[in-house]
């Protein structure tokens, strides 16, 4: 299970009871909805291509092998998987 943060937020009315009606639906509690919602990640691919496109000019050499470094793991990643 994992470490849960208690926190306090802000909500319109009709996002309230948007999220409220979809968790009666799916008959779970508020939070897991909401959580859900936050918590979704974007398939790998979607990093890699930030990865390539991303402007390195600014990094040190230390950021820069850092990179290259992530950047073939996430490849090795997102072609064991096939997002």
């Amino acid at each position: 299970m994992s470490n849960y943060v208690v926190t306090n937020i802000r909500l319109l009315e009709e996002d309230y009871l948007r999220l409220k009606e979809e968790a009666a639906k799916k008959r779970t509690s508020l939070s897991a909805v909401i959580r859900d919602k936050v918590g979704t990640k974007k398939p790998a691919k979607d990093f890699a291509k930030m990865l390539l496109t991303l402007n390195t000019d600014w990094f040190t050499d230390k950021d820069y092998k850092e990179y290259k470094r992530n950047r073939a793991l996430l490849k090795k990643r997102a072609k064991r998987y096939d997002f």
